[in-house]
């Protein structure tokens, strides 16, 4: 099945409602499916057949003519960040060696072809681009390509180092779309709103999410807080899918009045309780969950915000997802104790893009290896104790930072907070503190360690505590902790 199909069935059946809005511009289902097949027309004119594609471009409807349009002849988008350095750009275009590259005209000068260029067409801005001619060229005959399994290649956010693409399959994104149907009870999607990033998973999947279930996608160019309320008050019963930054700084504008929100879906980095507490007052009468989980595994847990009471779980498995928690020799561990998740799915990926021994790293029997720590209570919700990747060893002991920030975040005083190990001859890593505070009141390194000694092990309380301004995060609002570990690293040495 190519997940376009349902767009098929919406423009002869609601040829009228909006699929794509954007400001003053909108495309009903009868124009977007259109548009759809006459680049997928264009594509298949130039003899591109399970080609990949790429799109370096921002939020805007172009883009999702694209992502479509290429999807529907059976090509393999490739959606890349503008935000990424040329250095990176480039690597991945070299990596990839897409046939074709759609991209802003602003952009154009960030592009650096070696041996072959690929056709190059550019989204009209202020008249330059070729793209609208090229589009109207074209007739909307082509059919649909159902042979291709491969949906698109991603390419994870790069938290922690340098990103790598993901590829995922149409099979994935449709169970998926059952999963989050199921646990999020949605009682009808009319309006979504997405305000990161497309390039991202997230926003990428509210997307098409809303597209195969005939509802209306207000395209945000740029996340913003007030702008995202003031939509949120004209399309009524709108659901929100946003990472927990979003929510902050919404938090801290006015909410208009008589402003109904369906439901309010966050993921993508850590929600503090204070905040979670907050959101469940200002938007009264909306559903609020969050989940966890990743560009690889898709889905993997959610937590029903409103109903529990279960402190930094990371809440309960999404319909047909397994999960296996074991230690270093590979046996499942007991109740409470902290291992190694494992998780099967119909919704997960099927490995890193040329990278065959990366993907060799990641499965095991069929098994996904995520590299998180997690352990289970007696009720069946998941906790999660830290990421591999970003373990600290000191005094020859290991320290997940995430556990550490979760009992900081719960300080009054502390906005946000980020621990990482400096080095340090004596203890290898030294647990040290980041922390951006919420107001005037600033606490000592002891009221911290006094605090923490109530939650953690001793070893684990930081040792050196270190106050920013602001964070450093990447394009999709998360922390980038890797940034920040450079970042610290030139200026405290």
């Amino acid at each position: 099945m190519n997940l376009v199909e349902p767009l098929l069935t919406h423009a002869r059946q609601q040829p009228d409602i909006v699929a794509l809005s954007h400001g003053k511009v909108s495309l009903t289902y009868s124009e977007l499916v259109q548009r759809m097949m006459q680049i997928a027309q264009g594509l298949q004119q130039n003899g591109l057949i399970h080609e990949k594609v790429a799109i370096l471009s921002t939020n805007r409807l172009e883009f999702v003519e694209v992502f479509l349009g290429a999807v529907y002849a059976g090509c393999v988008p490739i959606p890349m960040d503008p935000k990424w350095s040329s250095k990176e750009i480039n690597a991945i275009i070299q990596e990839c060696q897409p046939k074709m590259i759609f991209t802003e005209t602003r952009f154009v000068k960030n592009l650096i072809f070696q041996a072959r260029k690929p056709e190059l067409l550019t989204f009209n801005d202020e008249a330059e681009g070729s793209y609208d001619q090229w589009v109207e060229s074209l007739k909307p005959e082509s059919k649909m390509d159902e042979t291709n399994e491969l949906l698109f290649i991603g390419f994870t956010s790069g938290t922690t180092g340098t990103p790598k693409g993901y590829m995922r399959t149409h099979m994935s994104w449709i169970k998926s779309f059952e999963a989050t149907g199921e646990a999020f009870e949605f009682d009808n999607m009319e309006h979504v709103i997405a305000p990161g990033p497309l390039v991202h998973s997230l926003s990428l999947f509210a997307l098409m999410q809303s597209l195969s279930s005939g509802a209306t996608f207000h395209i945000v160019q740029q996340f913003n807080a007030r702008e995202v309320l003031d939509l949120c008050k004209k399309f009524q019963n709108a659901i929100l899918f946003v990472v927990p930054t979003m929510i902050e700084s919404m938090l801290h504008q006015a909410i208009p009045e008589d402003m109904q929100i369906q439901a309010i879906i966050s993921s993508g980095g850590k929600w503090t309780e204070v905040s979670k507490q907050k959101s469940k007052e200002v938007f009264s009468g909306a559903k609020i969950y969050e989940y966890y989980g990743s560009s690889e595994s898709s889905y993997i847990s959610y937590l029903n915000v409103r109903d529990e009471l279960k402190m930094n779980s990371i809440g309960k498995p999404f319909s047909g997802v397994e999960i296996s928690i074991r230690n270093e020799n590979s046996e499942e561990v007991s109740i409470g104790v902290a291992g190694q998740l494992f998780i099967r799915s119909e919704m997960m990926f099927i490995g890193y893009y040329d990278l065959p021994e990366e993907t060799k790293k990641v499965f095991q029997d069929g098994w996904l290896i995520l590299g998180d720590y997690v352990y289970l209570d007696e009720d069946g919700y998941l906790y999660l104790a830290g990421r591999s990747k970003n373990m600290m060893v000191t005094g020859g002991l290991n320290v997940f930072p995430e556990e550490i920030e979760s009992v900081l975040l719960r300080l009054p005083e502390i906005q946000e907070v980020m621990v990482l190990g400096m080095p340090d001859p004596y203890w290898g890593d030294q647990v040290t503190a980041l922390v951006k505070w919420k107001g005037k009141q600033r606490l000592s390194i002891d009221e911290i360690k006094n605090y923490c000694r109530h939650y953690v092990a001793s070893y684990k309380a930081p040792k050196q505590l270190i106050t920013v301004d602001e964070f450093i995060y990447t394009s999709s609002g998360k922390l980038a902790r890797q940034a920040m570990k450079d970042y610290m690293k030139r200026v405290i040495v």
